[in-house]
């Protein structure tokens, strides 16, 4: 089985290294196409940091997070950078929100 992949800065990139997974930091948006391209192909789960995810068209942020292979999660970074919140867009799409 392949290692979980995680993308983003090179401060975090080091601590899941350390912690297993295979770890990249995209430096282009040629470099960044073609980590989540590999990754998508390869990795049984794909981590990607907030700062990292930030940076993504939100339509394709959207379409990483609907996949179900891989699963795709945001993780928080060093900074505090706090995942998108999903789960608000959900319920303002839903009409559910107050």
């Amino acid at each position: 089985m392949n290692a979980p992949v995680y993308i983003g800065d090179e401060l975090d990139a080091t601590g899941y290294r350390l912690a297993g997974a295979q770890s990249y930091v995209g430096e282009t948006i040629e470099d960044i196409d073609a980590l989540l391209d590999a990754a998508m192909r390869d990795a049984p789960l794909l981590l990607l940091g907030a700062s990292f995810a930030a940076t993504l068209a939100p339509k394709r942020l959207h379409d990483l997070l609907r996949s179900l292979q891989p699963l795709v999660v945001v993780v928080p970074d060093i900074r505090g950078t706090a995942p998108p919140d999903i789960g608000g867009w959900l319920r303002g799409q839903l009409g559910m929100n107050a």
